[in-house]
């Protein structure tokens, strides 16, 4: 990397963190997540703005390729890597446990519901999904596991400033979001494996899932034997906090490299290792908390910028495709985890409450829309689609959960 190579980064990167803090907090004041902000940033620093309005600068400040761009690339996936990890940290196994019955029928049907959709979506409408016979199967599974997820940060950001984290409507929801990142990752992680530019052909659907669940299996085996004691013994002899953080951020990064070489996607890894840490997270949760706080204020910002700054939204907009995925998205969550409720004990207004507040896709359906689009499964209309359907359904969930439960006391102004 030249001189000027590495001053057009730091440019680079400087202006799109810039925006992305200005942006975000003009989204926090109108009451929306910080994310449309900064998805909005991207638009304006990206081609569908910048790039038409004044070409030279674009070229100059944002390269498409080169070793600018890769720098890029290379320094906000592993912050996002970071920022999965905090994100797996939420997701309590021992939670599901207490929650039983109710939420793993909430969970269960409120996944498999959504996933049908998405699937048959596919195969209703291929001409306004734009697929072909080649890959519409590749792209079903994926439209089916990302209409199955929900936004755990942002759900569980959404309970707290509503007072409802700690209530039965909270808990049933929190416990059921780990059946849906669960399924929506599995899946999507057996998608990139089979279908991805990088991953076509290295093994049958079945064999990829057992690679998954055996490596999900082994890392919270260790985080339940081993982790526990390197943790205890870094608190003991390095200095704390910091002695701690660089151990789950090594940890991060040694499970971020084993899923990819399994032929997964490096997310997994990190998101598996948050899942594993959780226990200690619960006991020690000072130096998560940290690495939480930087990623969110430095990578994850960057992140959704540059993630607009890819593709030009206003030559990928399809309204007739953003109406549909929405349309279905909305269905297919909120009727599924309603069907579910009902057959686990709830009463009609609880169990819509519980899916309007599992509704949000939020930060996890546009990464993994993101890393969708990056390894070829979908096209820019489909991408830019998905993202407008994660940003819709995360600006409803909080509005909708108050009208059936209680007004909440404060806006919601997470990602």
């Amino acid at each position: 990397m030249t001189q000027a190579d590495w001053t057009v980064l730091s440019l680079h990167l400087a202006t799109l963190l810039a925006t992305a803090i200005v942006l975000g907090a003009v989204a926090r004041r109108l009451g929306i997540p910080a994310v449309v902000g900064e998805i909005a940033g991207g638009l304006l620093l990206g081609p569908t703005v910048l790039g038409r309005l004044a070409p030279d600068m674009f070229a100059w400040l944002f390269p498409p390729v080169g070793p600018v761009a890769s720098a890029r690339t290379a320094i906000v996936r592993v912050g996002m890597l970071f920022f999965i990890v905090t994100i797996g940290l939420d997701i309590s196994l021992a939670e599901l446990r207490r929650s039983g019955r109710r939420a793993l029928l909430v969970g269960s049907v409120g996944t498999f519901v959504p996933l049908a959709l998405g699937f048959l979506m596919c195969y209703a409408f291929p001409a306004v999904i734009g697929v072909t016979a080649k890959d519409r199967f590749a792209t079903a599974l994926f439209m089916g596991s990302l209409l199955s997820l929900s936004a755990n940060p942002v759900i569980a950001r959404i309970l707290m400033d509503m007072g409802l984290f700690k209530s039965e409507i909270g808990r049933t929801i929190m416990a059921a979001t780990l059946v849906d990142d669960l399924v929506g990752w599995g899946l999507f992680a057996v998608i990139l494996a089979e279908f991805g530019r990088d991953g076509a052909g290295r093994g049958t659907g079945a064999a990829v899932l057992g690679v998954a669940a055996l490596f999900l299996a082994a890392v919270v085996l260790a985080g339940r034997y081993v982790l526990p004691r390197l943790l205890r013994w870094a608190h003991e002899r390095l200095p704390y906090p910091a002695g701690a953080i660089s151990c789950v951020l090594a940890l991060a990064l040694v499970a971020a490299a084993g899923s990819e070489r399994l032929g997964l996607h490096s997310f997994l890894g990190a998101f598996v290792m948050g899942i594993a840490l959780a226990g200690i997270y619960e006991r020690q949760p000072e130096p998560f908390a940290i690495i939480g706080d930087f990623a969110c204020a430095a990578f994850t910002p960057i992140f959704f910028v540059s993630m607009a700054i890819s593709a030009d939204f206003v030559a990928g907009f399809d309204p007739w495709l953003v109406a549909l995925v929405t349309a279905v998205a909305f269905l297919g969550k909120i009727s599924g985890v309603y069907l579910g409720g009902r057959i686990a004990g709830m009463d009609g207004r609880q169990a819509l409450a519980v899916g309007c507040g599992l509704n949000a896709r939020g930060i996890l359906g546009i990464v993994m829309a993101t890393a969708a689009y990056d390894a070829g499964l979908v096209d820019l209309r489909l991408f830019v689609a998905c993202v407008l359907m994660c940003v819709l359904t995360t600006m409803a969930a909080g509005p909708a959960l108050g009208a059936l439960v209680g007004r909440p006391r404060t806006a919601v102004s997470g990602v």
